[in-house]
């Protein structure tokens, strides 16, 4: 088990700080990139084309860097554990995949047209991941959605209520809990400011 005590080895596991700096502007101050991987070209099930996904776990969220257009363009998608109610683990004989149910993906991926695989109802598929770095991803999501939970549970049996009269702290709250995007998010606290 991965659990609190077991940390991502960032000795056996380096951070590519070239592909973290392609998204630094989408993180939070206080976030930090736990661990990045990057798509096979070559396995099966790989990104198509000359430039792989690569996959990000921060301490909050899984983000999703996906270039395009021989790395001129990109689409980025970002995911709050709170938001993935379960993720899976499906090991292949040259690589590994990480699916994840996330309610109420499958329509609006429809309509981003998502990075993800979106198979049938909320399930999402990332292929192409190397076994060994999927099954330290797989541990650290897991352990991460379970915090969420019991988070989501704490916060309800106290009624959930945020002891700030700081409106731009309640948007972030706001924001950190999915109920409005990053761009609401800065045109509202820009409205503030």
């Amino acid at each position: 088990m991965f659990g609190k005590d077991k940390k991502i080895d960032e000795k056996d596991y380096p951070i590519d700080d070239r592909e973290t700096n392609k998204i630094i502007d989408r993180l939070e101050p206080d976030e930090k990139v736990m661990m990045s991987v990057r798509q096979s070209r070559v396995k099966p099930g790989g990104a198509a084309g000359l430039t792989p996904n690569t996959i990000f776990l921060t301490e909050k969220r899984v983000i999703i860097r996906n270039p395009q257009r021989f790395g001129l363009g990109e689409n980025i998608e970002e995911y709050f554990y709170h938001q993935i109610t379960n993720v899976r683990l499906e090991k292949g004989m040259f690589s590994a995949s990480l699916v994840f149910a996330i309610p109420g993906m499958t329509e609006l991926s429809k309509l981003n047209r998502s990075q993800f695989l979106w198979g049938r109802d909320s399930e999402g598929t990332i292929d192409a991941i190397p076994k060994d770095k999927a099954e330290i991803m797989y541990n650290f999501i897991r352990d991460k959605i379970q915090e969420a939970k019991e988070k989501k549970e704490q916060e309800s049996k106290s009624g959930g209520a945020v002891t700030t009269d700081d409106p731009i702290t309640l948007l972030k709250t706001r924001f950190v809990k999915g109920e409005i995007t990053r761009e609401e998010f800065e045109d509202m606290k820009k409205a503030l400011e």
